[in-house]
Protein backbone atom coordinates (compact mmCIF):
# COMPACT_ATOMS: atom_id res chain seq x y z
CA UNK A 1 0.00 0.00 0.00
CA UNK A 2 1.77 3.49 -1.19
CA UNK A 3 2.18 5.93 2.15
CA UNK A 4 3.63 8.87 1.99
CA UNK A 5 5.24 11.06 5.54
CA UNK A 6 6.90 14.99 5.61
CA UNK A 7 8.71 15.74 8.11
CA UNK A 8 10.03 19.45 8.74
CA UNK A 9 13.58 19.80 9.27
CA UNK A 10 15.94 22.54 9.86
CA UNK A 11 18.34 23.51 7.04
CA UNK A 12 21.49 22.69 9.45
CA UNK A 13 20.04 19.05 8.75
CA UNK A 14 19.47 19.02 5.28
CA UNK A 15 22.79 17.29 4.19
CA UNK A 16 22.66 14.62 6.78
CA UNK A 17 19.28 13.27 6.39
CA UNK A 18 20.42 13.17 2.53
CA UNK A 19 23.53 11.27 3.16
CA UNK A 20 21.02 8.85 5.72
CA UNK A 21 18.44 8.17 3.04
CA UNK A 22 21.05 7.40 0.30
CA UNK A 23 22.34 5.05 2.65
CA UNK A 24 19.10 3.64 3.28
CA UNK A 25 18.64 3.02 -0.76
CA UNK A 26 16.01 6.01 -0.98
CA UNK A 27 15.58 6.99 -4.58
CA UNK A 28 15.68 10.74 -5.72
CA UNK A 29 12.18 11.97 -6.79
CA UNK A 30 12.14 15.39 -7.25
CA UNK A 31 12.62 19.32 -5.00
CA UNK A 32 10.14 21.71 -5.41
CA UNK A 33 9.99 24.75 -4.23
CA UNK A 34 6.77 27.53 -3.15
CA UNK A 35 7.07 31.14 -2.10
CA UNK A 36 5.21 31.75 1.53
CA UNK A 37 5.04 34.43 4.30
CA UNK A 38 8.16 33.23 6.26
CA UNK A 39 9.89 33.40 2.60
CA UNK A 40 11.01 30.21 0.32
CA UNK A 41 10.00 26.67 1.45
CA UNK A 42 11.93 23.60 -0.34
CA UNK A 43 10.34 20.04 -0.76
CA UNK A 44 12.83 17.21 -0.86
CA UNK A 45 10.86 13.91 -2.36
CA UNK A 46 12.85 10.33 -2.13
CA UNK A 47 10.94 7.13 -2.49
CA UNK A 48 11.27 3.63 -0.85
CA UNK A 49 10.97 1.17 -3.24
CA UNK A 50 11.04 -1.67 -0.78
CA UNK A 51 7.69 -0.80 1.42
CA UNK A 52 6.13 1.71 -1.72
CA UNK A 53 6.62 4.83 0.72
CA UNK A 54 7.05 8.71 -0.55
CA UNK A 55 9.17 10.12 2.01
CA UNK A 56 9.59 14.46 1.96
CA UNK A 57 11.79 16.93 3.86
CA UNK A 58 10.04 20.23 4.14
CA UNK A 59 12.76 23.44 4.63
CA UNK A 60 11.42 26.44 5.64
CA UNK A 61 12.13 30.19 5.59
CA UNK A 62 15.05 30.36 3.27
CA UNK A 63 15.70 34.00 2.44
CA UNK A 64 18.36 36.01 0.66
CA UNK A 65 21.04 34.80 3.20
CA UNK A 66 20.80 30.96 3.29
CA UNK A 67 22.91 29.06 2.04
CA UNK A 68 21.55 25.35 0.71
CA UNK A 69 23.74 22.42 0.18
CA UNK A 70 23.71 21.00 -3.02
CA UNK A 71 22.99 17.24 -2.84
CA UNK A 72 24.58 16.90 -6.19
CA UNK A 73 26.99 15.17 -4.82
CA UNK A 74 24.74 12.04 -3.23
CA UNK A 75 21.25 12.65 -6.23
CA UNK A 76 23.41 13.94 -9.21
CA UNK A 77 19.42 13.68 -10.79
CA UNK A 78 19.04 16.72 -8.37
CA UNK A 79 21.09 19.55 -10.89
CA UNK A 80 18.07 20.15 -12.98
CA UNK A 81 15.87 21.42 -9.68
CA UNK A 82 18.77 23.21 -8.04
CA UNK A 83 19.62 24.94 -10.94
CA UNK A 84 15.32 25.95 -11.91
CA UNK A 85 15.08 26.87 -8.14
CA UNK A 86 17.81 29.64 -8.21
CA UNK A 87 17.08 30.89 -11.60
CA UNK A 88 13.22 30.93 -10.46
CA UNK A 89 13.30 31.84 -6.42
CA UNK A 90 16.48 33.29 -6.13
CA UNK A 91 18.02 30.40 -3.76
CA UNK A 92 21.91 30.00 -3.31
CA UNK A 93 22.98 26.74 -3.52
CA UNK A 94 26.45 25.62 -2.53
CA UNK A 95 28.67 23.03 -3.86
CA UNK A 96 26.91 22.39 -7.02
CA UNK A 97 28.42 20.23 -9.28
CA UNK A 98 26.82 21.29 -12.33
CA UNK A 99 25.68 24.74 -12.17
CA UNK A 100 24.46 26.83 -15.16
CA UNK A 101 25.41 29.94 -13.69
CA UNK A 102 21.89 31.84 -13.61
CA UNK A 103 20.84 30.48 -17.27
CA UNK A 104 19.32 27.13 -16.88
CA UNK A 105 16.23 29.45 -18.05
CA UNK A 106 15.90 32.39 -19.87
CA UNK A 107 13.95 34.95 -17.27
CA UNK A 108 12.91 38.54 -18.34
CA UNK A 109 13.47 39.52 -14.62
CA UNK A 110 15.63 37.93 -11.57
CA UNK A 111 14.05 35.48 -9.35
CA UNK A 112 10.50 35.76 -11.12
CA UNK A 113 8.90 33.44 -8.30
CA UNK A 114 9.48 35.38 -5.46
CA UNK A 115 7.02 38.17 -6.48
CA UNK A 116 4.48 38.32 -3.96
CA UNK A 117 1.43 40.06 -2.87
CA UNK A 118 1.30 43.21 -0.56
CA UNK A 119 -0.68 41.18 2.36
CA UNK A 120 2.53 38.64 2.19
CA UNK A 121 4.61 41.43 2.25
CA UNK A 122 3.40 42.79 5.19
CA UNK A 123 3.03 39.14 6.88
CA UNK A 124 6.68 38.44 6.28
CA UNK A 125 8.42 41.97 7.31
CA UNK A 126 5.70 41.27 10.77
CA UNK A 127 7.72 37.86 11.00
CA UNK A 128 10.97 39.36 10.18
CA UNK A 129 9.86 42.25 13.28
CA UNK A 130 8.79 39.19 15.70
CA UNK A 131 12.33 37.38 15.20
CA UNK A 132 14.10 40.29 16.05
CA UNK A 133 12.45 40.81 19.34
CA UNK A 134 13.10 37.68 20.17
CA UNK A 135 16.96 37.52 19.32
CA UNK A 136 17.45 41.00 21.19
CA UNK A 137 15.25 39.59 24.36
CA UNK A 138 17.49 36.50 24.05
CA UNK A 139 20.46 38.54 23.74
CA UNK A 140 19.30 41.14 26.60
CA UNK A 141 18.99 37.44 29.06
CA UNK A 142 22.13 36.73 28.13
CA UNK A 143 23.63 39.80 29.11
CA UNK A 144 21.73 39.68 32.53
CA UNK A 145 22.47 36.44 33.36
CA UNK A 146 26.64 36.96 32.64
CA UNK A 147 26.58 39.73 34.87
CA UNK A 148 24.89 37.94 37.22
CA UNK A 149 27.46 35.41 37.57
CA UNK A 150 30.30 38.04 37.87
CA UNK A 151 28.80 39.64 40.35
CA UNK A 152 28.44 36.16 42.19
CA UNK A 153 31.70 35.50 41.97
CA UNK A 154 32.93 38.99 42.94
CA UNK A 155 31.13 38.08 46.14
CA UNK A 156 32.28 35.30 46.66
CA UNK A 157 35.51 36.17 46.76
CA UNK A 158 35.24 38.70 48.65
CA UNK A 159 33.41 36.26 51.51
CA UNK A 160 36.53 34.35 50.95
CA UNK A 161 38.79 37.58 51.53
CA UNK A 162 36.41 37.97 54.54
CA UNK A 163 37.04 34.44 55.49
CA UNK A 164 40.69 34.77 55.43
CA UNK A 165 40.98 37.83 57.49
CA UNK A 166 38.55 36.92 60.58
CA UNK A 167 40.33 33.70 60.64
CA UNK A 168 44.07 35.70 60.86
CA UNK A 169 42.20 37.56 63.66
CA UNK A 170 41.55 35.04 66.18
CA UNK A 171 44.59 32.89 64.87
CA UNK A 172 46.38 33.93 68.24
CA UNK A 173 43.63 32.91 70.60
CA UNK A 174 42.49 29.98 68.97
CA UNK A 175 44.12 26.44 67.23
CA UNK A 176 45.40 27.02 63.88
CA UNK A 177 44.03 24.11 62.58
CA UNK A 178 40.89 25.02 63.91
CA UNK A 179 40.55 28.50 62.51
CA UNK A 180 41.66 27.05 58.62
CA UNK A 181 38.95 24.56 58.96
CA UNK A 182 36.45 27.17 59.86
CA UNK A 183 37.95 29.58 57.38
CA UNK A 184 36.80 26.35 54.60
CA UNK A 185 33.92 25.84 55.83
CA UNK A 186 33.05 29.70 55.80
CA UNK A 187 34.23 30.12 52.21
CA UNK A 188 32.90 26.80 50.69
CA UNK A 189 29.55 28.00 52.69
CA UNK A 190 29.72 31.19 50.72
CA UNK A 191 30.28 29.71 47.18
CA UNK A 192 27.05 27.46 47.85
CA UNK A 193 25.32 30.28 48.59
CA UNK A 194 26.38 32.54 45.36
CA UNK A 195 25.82 29.38 43.21
CA UNK A 196 22.24 29.50 44.09
CA UNK A 197 22.00 33.18 43.58
CA UNK A 198 23.39 33.11 39.67
CA UNK A 199 21.17 30.50 39.17
CA UNK A 200 18.15 32.71 40.19
CA UNK A 201 16.29 35.06 38.85
CA UNK A 202 18.56 38.42 38.94
CA UNK A 203 16.32 40.79 40.54
CA UNK A 204 15.08 38.10 43.17
CA UNK A 205 18.75 37.17 43.58
CA UNK A 206 19.54 41.14 44.33
CA UNK A 207 17.42 41.03 46.99
CA UNK A 208 18.29 37.98 48.57
CA UNK A 209 21.99 39.46 48.50
CA UNK A 210 20.32 43.29 49.66
CA UNK A 211 18.48 40.77 52.64
CA UNK A 212 22.14 38.93 53.22
CA UNK A 213 24.15 42.25 53.42
CA UNK A 214 22.34 43.73 56.36
CA UNK A 215 22.29 40.61 58.03
CA UNK A 216 25.77 40.71 58.35
CA UNK A 217 26.07 44.36 58.72
CA UNK A 218 23.53 43.90 61.57
CA UNK A 219 25.79 40.65 63.08
CA UNK A 220 29.18 42.64 62.85
CA UNK A 221 27.58 45.70 64.78
CA UNK A 222 26.62 43.58 67.37
CA UNK A 223 30.22 41.96 67.91
CA UNK A 224 31.52 45.37 67.84
CA UNK A 225 29.26 46.22 70.93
Amino acid sequence: MYTTEFVDIPLGELLYRVQSLKHQGFRFVQMCAETTEAGIDLLYTFYDETVDNAYNLCVYGIDEQSEVPSIQGLYFAAFSYENETHDLFGVHFTNMELDFGGHFFNVAEESPMTIITPEMKAEREKLAKQKAAAAAKARKAAEAKQAAEAEAAADAKEAAVAAGKSAGAVADKADPAAVADAAAKEAERAAKMEEKLAAMDPEKAAKVRAALAAKAAKSAQKDGE
